[in-house]
């Protein structure tokens, strides 16, 4: 390709001779068969010339071949130069003449260029050798698109959707659609003036909303383009408003403020044209409508809810969407909330307080604190909780305590335990006695050092409790109890039957509260290690102190 024409060659030789096989005496011309060319533009015509070493070049020449004859329109002269005849001056010319290259070059190739020419080499003493190529004018198409003659709207028939032209092409343009369209093409050629050919493609197709602003590609090939030539189409497809309304989230109330709904629209052409209507009632006062939203400037009432209709229009349709609005109560919360109030003394005393808390009536708190307020009641619930339970732990530990103590079972002091217990509260269990009982009635009368020694030496420094035998205390209440028989049992004196008659009275309990019955239920008799309790059961009177 030279000068931008597309050229298309087959050389074939053309002489007298083998140059293989004559050597020196022979010459050879070698030229393309076809040539093409492109109008207005360059073409190249080549011309290879071979000579033998015996021959000498004389001349070299282009003629072309006229229905009247051959006219010759360029030369070549080893000696003298080239010549171009005047109606080929200003167009035509030899590429780099020599004894071995005849090749011209042709300007702003027209119609009437079309032909036959021939390269002719005049040599010495052989004589004349040619060889001839005939040219082709090839004509480049003009591309374009036209749009269908009526728009495209959505849903509507089968309709032209486009056409791409070639227009005045040599040979015939190859033109197509390229697409991701379920359409069809329809092609039509037209013959046009100095053979030329105008190709043009129609693409038929449904329009639909969906494909709005996607391509078409018109695709044209040609041998005088140098490759495929491309021109995208956007489609525009025509619909009526598609209305969505915003604003409204299902949780309005009474007493809400700054809210409003919204009227957004996709339609091509755009819409022109909002409205906002009340189907159910009228509109209610307070609201105003801007453009396409509409505002409510005051809180919320109860009457708002309704159907409201939003109203779009375009140069298509006029459309609508309606919207059903729910006004609900306000948010509540709980409004008295009861806690434990700690008294100074030892006793857990429980009062109720109340904690007025507001709740909304027809304002509400706004959303972005309704957060803060619910998660600070949650927090406070949280540590009233905690501290209740805190609160709860010690008072049980310490009835625990309370309940663990030897004094706290009689609830009695140490003084009062130092005290002579009444004659008829003890008996004597089992004659005799030993050294060892006498650290026993110091335990039975409360001494204070003894019980500090005990918690160091459990056994007395080896020394165990009597076990059968008598203490001084029980030793003395039996004496003093024998004296004071007739006069306290008049019907007996025996043991026996004072051992009897205290067991046919009631069980006395202990004035101070205590749960555990007083000394003046102990058997004085060999049973006296044993302790009854109210519930009648009985319990040793060493565990019963353990």
């Amino acid at each position: 390709e030279d000068f931008h024409t597309q050229l298309y060659f087959l050389y074939y030789p053309h002489g007298d001779c083998d140059l293989s096989l004559a050597g020196a005496w022979c010459s050879q011309v070698v030229v393309p068969k076809r040539v093409s060319a492109v109008l207005g533009k360059n073409v190249t015509l080549e011309c290879r010339v071979e000579v033998g070493s015996n021959l000498t070049l004389t001349q070299s020449s282009w003629e072309r071949r006229l229905p009247s004859g051959s006219v010759a329109v360029a030369v070549y002269n080893p000696e003298f130069g080239t010549f171009i005849p005047p109606e080929y001056i200003n167009r035509l010319h030899f590429r780099s003449p020599s004894s071995h290259d005849a090749t011209i070059v042709l300007g702003n190739v027209g119609f009437s260029d079309v032909g036959s020419y021939t390269c002719k080499v005049a040599t010495f003493p052989l004589g004349n050798t040619q060889a001839s190529t005939t040219v082709n004018v090839l004509v480049e198409p003009k591309v374009y698109i036209s749009a269908g003659s009526t728009a495209l709207i959505d849903g509507g028939n089968e309709t032209v959707v486009a056409t791409c032209i070639a227009e005045r092409a040599r040979p015939p343009a190859e033109v197509s659609w390229e697409s991701n369209l379920f359409g069809q093409s329809e092609v039509q050629l037209f013959d046009d003036v100095n053979g030329t050919t105008s190709t043009q493609v129609r693409y038929i197709w449904q329009p639909t909303r969906h494909v709005q602003g996607q391509e078409l590609t018109c695709v044209v090939r040609h041998p005088a383009l140098q490759s495929d030539f491309r021109i995208p189409y956007q489609l525009n497809v025509q619909f009526a408003p598609d209305i969505s309304v915003v604003g409204y989230d299902g949780n309005w109330y009474v007493g809400r403020e700054n809210v409003q709904m919204t009227c957004k629209a996709n339609a091509n052409p755009p819409a022109h044209h909002f409205r906002w209507i009340r189907l159910d009632s009228e509109m209610p006062e307070g609201l105003e409508i801007r453009n396409s939203t509409l505002l409510f400037l005051r809180p919320l009432h109860r009457n708002d809810s309704g159907v409201y209709r939003c109203e779009v229009a375009n140069d298509i349709n006029l459309r609508s969407r309606d919207v059903r609005i729910l006004i609900q109560d306000p948010p509540t919360m709980p409004s008295t909330i009861t806690a434990p109030v700690l008294t100074g003394s030892s006793t857990f005393v429980v009062e109720k307080g109340h904690v007025l808390l507001s709740a909304p009536t027809l304002k509400a708190l706004p959303e972005s604190n309704l957060g803060t307020v619910v998660g600070g009641a949650v927090g406070g619930a949280l540590f009233l909780l905690l501290v209740l339970t805190v609160v709860g732990v010690c008072y049980l530990r310490k009835q625990q305590a309370f309940h663990g103590s030897y004094y706290a079972k009689q609830n009695l002091g140490p003084s009062e335990l130092q005290k002579a217990p009444a004659q008829h509260e003890l008996r004597p269990t089992k004659a005799g006695g030993s050294s060892r009982s006498q650290d026993h009635d110091r335990e039975e009368w409360g001494d204070r050092e003894l019980k500090r020694d005990r918690r160091h030496y459990s056994d007395y420094n080896g020394e165990q409790y009597p076990i059968n035998g008598y203490t001084r205390a029980m030793r003395e209440s039996g004496r003093l109890n024998s004296l004071q028989t007739p006069h306290e049992n008049p019907q007996g004196s025996g043991p026996q039957q004072a051992r009897s008659t205290k067991y046919a009275r009631s069980p006395k309990a202990q004035r101070n509260g205590s749960p555990y019955l007083s000394d003046d239920c102990y058997d004085s008799g060999a049973e006296g290690d044993y302790v009854s309790h109210t519930d009648g059961s009985v319990i040793s009177r060493r565990e019963w102190y353990v």
